[in-house]
């Protein structure tokens, strides 16, 4: 139903939409610290983590940090990316993006088709805040980062009845949390976006920014990236999975 929700929202937001130019980075491996602001024993841990869950379960789980996204919203940017770069295996879907973007405060985690059972909304959330937030607010974003990888292979791991060394089950709150979305809240966003569609009224706002910050600003994709180069390597790439826009996350 979810799934079905964002491609509702998605198709009509892009109704009348200009066409814009996509310049992303190449991935260099399940750990692609853009922002270089990841301590290299970190990195090193996040590493094994992600190719020993990959060669057990064939799940990709990835890590980006960029530097900062100029006005761009972080949640389209982290949903393009993982399109671009096909995370999990195609016909699976089966991949997770966590991605930081550090001038911005902002972080994201995105969940391909094939994990929203396992890391629905609610739960992407609360890993997003319960592991994550904590050592990203002390700008520790290594540390960060880390905890929700060890999370998020957890469960991945749990669910494919594998262990994973490093890993952990998160013990998660129950409790409501801040930020999550309610179900009608997200009809009445749509019945507002078809009236709209319908009358013809959307693809205006669309074009003056009356729709805040979702909207795509200025020149390409290519501007705002800092931090140093994005590299290359031998990583071989992704293996062709897609995200339906699930997943969860915020500033910290």
């Amino acid at each position: 139903m979810r799934i079905k929700i964002f491609l509702v929202i998605a198709g009509l937001l892009w109704i009348g939409a200009p066409a814009r130019a996509q310049n992303f980075p190449a991935p260099v491996g399940f750990v692609n610290d853009f922002a270089h602001v990841i301590p290299d024993d970190i990195e090193a841990q996040i590493t094994t983590l992600t190719t020993e869950l990959e060669q057990k379960t064939g799940a990709e789980v990835t890590v980006v940090t960029i530097d900062s996204i100029g006005d761009y919203d972080y949640t389209d940017y982290a949903i393009r990316l993982f399109e671009k770069w096909g995370i999990g295996k195609k016909g699976k879907d089966n991949g997770v993006l966590i991605f930081l973007t550090v001038q911005e405060r902002k972080a994201r985690i995105e969940v391909g088709y094939g994990f929203e059972g396992i890391l629905p909304d609610i739960t992407a959330g609360r890993i997003f805040r319960q592991y994550m937030v904590p050592d990203l607010q002390r700008n520790d974003f290594g540390a960060g980062l880390l905890a929700g990888v060890r999370v998020i292979v957890g469960v991945i791991a749990e669910d494919a009845g594998v262990e994973i060394t490093g890993a952990i089950r998160p013990r998660l709150s129950r409790r409501p949390e801040e930020g999550e979305f309610p179900v009608t809240m997200l009809i009445i966003i749509i019945v507002i976006l078809i009236i709209l569609a319908r009358s013809g009224l959307l693809g205006p706002m669309l074009y003056s920014g009356g729709l805040g910050g979702g909207r795509y600003r200025g020149g390409g994709w290519g501007g705002g990236f800092g931090g140093g180069g994005f590299g290359g390597g031998g990583f071989g790439g992704f293996g062709g999975g897609r995200s339906g826009g699930g997943g969860a996350g915020g500033s910290f």
